[in-house]
């Protein structure tokens, strides 16, 4: 009776020295198990079959825009301009405020970039509008980032012509009274954007040209000048 409690804890040694093997073996097994996928992966493809390419990023060839691409829209252009003279003791104030009401004119863009898909373009654009209204002249314009992209393209070939611009940048608006030529609205360095859509299925062998309707705004704590256009837009693609 006196050597039970040595029995016992021999048997827990035992016991104890039993899942220590167990442990050592089963450790390897499953790090051996979890590499196995991976091991399967990196097996070369057999003899003769190519492994499937992922459509999502398999190299597509260019069948409508590519290379480099530069182009011109222009038409009818309809705005207003509100403000101050750009100086700080006259922004603000009711006396030096001049609104000219709708004015007619014209206006557009220029720009020059890449066709970086078939979808999708960006590059650099310059232009703006020039508005008579009432006994003002007001005139808006400058420099642009310009992106176009197609989003129907990949749905038929009758949509993947019709695309959106979008512009952003800075530049010049101003506002001079026709009675003196006085500068009644100055907007310094002003913020624009733009966007539009268009469609350019009319081609002639890399000129890709059609309608255009477009709007821009151009803001600063002393001018609000917005223009919307309407007309004509024709683009250069040099490939493919």
């Amino acid at each position: 009776m006196a050597t039970c409690p040595h029995l016992r804890h021999l048997r827990h040694l035992r016991h104890l020295r039993h899942l220590r093997r167990a442990r050592t073996f089963a450790l390897p097994a499953l790090l051996g198990l979890s590499l196995l996928p991976a091991a399967a992966a990196a097996q070369p493809a057999a003899s003769g079959e190519t492994p499937a390419a992922d459509p999502l990023f398999a190299p597509r060839s260019a069948v409508r825009r590519s290379g480099l691409t530069a182009g011109i829209a222009g038409g009818l252009a309809l705005g207003s301009a509100a403000g101050f003279q750009n100086d700080v003791q006259k922004i603000g104030f009711q006396r030096h405020y001049t609104e000219t009401g709708v004015g007619i004119g014209g206006g557009g863009y220029v720009w020059i970039g890449g066709a970086l898909a078939d979808w999708l373009t960006f590059g650099a654009a310059f232009g703006g509008h020039g508005l008579s209204a009432a006994d003002h002249a007001s005139l808006a314009g400058g420099f642009m980032l310009h992106t176009e992209v197609f989003p129907l393209f990949s749905l038929a070939d009758r949509w993947r012509d019709v695309g959106l611009t979008f512009d952003a940048g800075t530049g010049v608006a101003y506002t001079t009274a026709d009675a003196d030529g006085a500068e009644v609205i100055d907007g310094a360095l002003p913020a624009r954007i733009g966007g539009g859509v268009f469609y350019e299925g009319i081609r002639l062998w890399k000129v890709a040209m059609g309608p255009w309707l477009y709007a821009d705004y151009t803001w600063s704590t002393s001018v609000r000048q917005p223009g919307f256009y309407l007309g004509w837009r024709t683009a250069l693609y040099t490939g493919p």
